[in-house]
């Protein structure tokens, strides 16, 4: 009987200490369960995915006559007007050798491409007799056709489905047999110290709300970055067309007419805050829960400079309201509540 009194007694005793531990040092079983951020300073790129097409002013040559093509000039030099480009000795073009019958289906195909970029081109083609540059600017080899749909002058008229049914049909016109037929295309000019990016963005994303005319961007295409501005926003129907200027040589451009690019309209440095940390007070501040000193979490006003839906910088150490009072808010470091909302405040 005295062994089961003092075992209640010993229970007894483990039992109020167990509680004296619980309420003494376990400050808040909630608190370890939050999950937590750090504050740090970062960047943030305003950006959009986007198919551009390349707007240039070019002109496309004709060959004046047939014979066999000798070239002076390579693909993407820059040469100044009269500079001779190429020769053309006249005369016909060989017939094949009986062996390349066997490549008759390549063959085939390239008289077709070719033909098919002679109707695209039709009336646009100039023909020079002496093969010497008609004007400054950079030689390319690679036509589509499509250089006269993609003008300055009919920039204004250009649509989404125009451009669209252009797609990708761009040509290596330097005839590796060394042979030419009068009336086919052998090179184009284009100016590179003047140029345009268009690209239409859905009405529905909201992303435009970002684009305003003479703002400085950056297009990162595949064969590097160029830097422009912001031309013209032009609303047509179930998109906004927006047209991004350049007077910066971009290698690839001569080659391309369209191609997927990520346009940055702006790129923010500043204290880096995810957009679920953020929640509104009673009184209509927004702000963030910080950790204080106690170890408890409080809210603290922030002042959003810019997001992107997902993230947000906000301004560090402290900021002026509306009301022209100076504000303390988040600082560097400081450790946050990643999702204030799904606790008890």
């Amino acid at each position: 009987m005295k062994i089961l009194k003092r075992a209640i007694v010993v229970a007894f005793l483990l039992a109020v200490a167990g509680l004296y531990v619980v309420i003494f040092f376990i400050p808040d079983v909630k608190g370890v369960l939050r999950k937590t951020a750090v504050l740090e300073y970062g960047n943030l790129a305003i950006s959009d995915e986007v198919t551009a097409y390349l707007v240039r002013d070019e002109t496309v040559y004709m060959a004046a006559r047939t014979g066999e093509i000798r070239y002076y000039v390579g693909e993407g030099v820059k040469v100044r007007k009269d500079v001779k480009l190429l020769d053309i000795i006249g005369g016909s073009v060989p017939d094949a050798p009986e062996s390349a019958s066997e490549n008759d289906g390549e063959a085939g195909e390239k008289a077709s491409e070719m033909a098919a970029l002679i109707s695209r081109i039709g009336e646009n083609g100039v023909v020079l007799e002496q093969n010497t540059a008609g004007q400054s600017g950079v030689v390319s080899y690679y036509i589509d056709g499509y250089e006269s749909l993609f003008s300055f002058e009919n920039l204004p008229s250009l649509t989404r489905e125009k451009a669209a049914d252009a797609g990708e049909s761009v040509v290596n016109v330097t005839r590796h047999d060394g042979y030419v037929t009068r009336g086919e295309p052998i090179y184009k000019l284009l100016d590179n110290t003047q140029w345009y990016m268009v690209f239409w963005l859905d009405k529905d994303s909201g992303a435009i709300v970002n684009y305003k005319s003479g703002e400085t961007v950056t297009a990162h295409m595949p064969g590097g970055e160029v830097i422009g501005r912001i031309e013209d926003v032009v609303d047509r129907d179930e998109a906004w067309m927006v047209v991004l200027g350049f007077d910066r040589h971009y290698e690839d451009m001569a080659r391309l007419r369209s191609a997927n690019a990520t346009v940055v309209v702006a790129d923010y440095r500043g204290l880096l805050v995810d957009n679920e940390s953020i929640v509104a007070s009673p009184d209509g501040a927004v702000g963030v829960y910080a950790k204080q000193r106690s170890g408890d979490f409080k809210f603290v006003p922030v002042n959003v400079v810019r997001s992107d839906g997902a993230r947000s910088i906000v301004s560090m150490s402290s900021f002026t309201n509306s009301d022209g009072k100076r504000v303390e808010t988040v600082n560097i470091y400081e450790e946050i509540l990643r999702d204030p909302e799904q606790f008890e405040q």
